[in-house]
């Protein structure tokens, strides 16, 4: 499948969804889409015994890559509760920042996936700002609130 094919298949879902359901019902999907891939993908990427928030992020983000959703990606530390996550170039970037033009939520597929494997560990993610650079990458900025079960 081609990443523009599925970036024009994601822009159509979430604006239908952002139609039909409002903005804070399609929060509630973005959410909760990220917790059912993540049910999903758990076992299969061995990320079940992993208690470091960082490591279980930075597995994520490594199978990313690993897919073809992201040329790159990476978690990094900011702060003490701050973190950047750094995409490079994801197949769904052209959708997402329309989304986010016309005032919409985006998919946030990737960012829901480990805002879910942060939440198995005890702790909440915020998202804070969404940059998207001329080269395609998009940089988020998140709050990590809460301790580790």
């Amino acid at each position: 499948m081609s990443g523009e094919f599925l970036d024009h298949v994601v822009y159509s879902v979430y604006r239908a969804a952002n139609e039909l359901m409002g903005v804070e019902r399609t929060w509630d999907l973005v959410l909760r889409a990220g917790e059912v891939l993540y049910e999903r993908l758990e076992r299969a990427l061995g990320l079940e015994s992993i208690e470091d928030p960082v490591e279980v992020l930075s597995r994520i983000a490594g199978w990313l890559e690993d897919v073809g959703y992201v040329e790159r990606a990476e978690v990094r530390r900011v702060s003490g509760d701050e973190f950047e996550y750094v995409m490079g170039r994801p197949v769904i970037v052209g959708g997402a920042e329309e989304l986010v033009r016309e005032g919409m939520v985006p998919p946030h597929i990737s960012t829901s996936l480990m805002f879910a494997a942060l939440k198995r560990r005890g702790l909440k993610a915020e998202l804070e700002e969404t940059r998207f650079l001329p080269d395609g990458t998009a940089v988020e900025r998140w709050r990590v609130v809460g301790s580790p079960s």
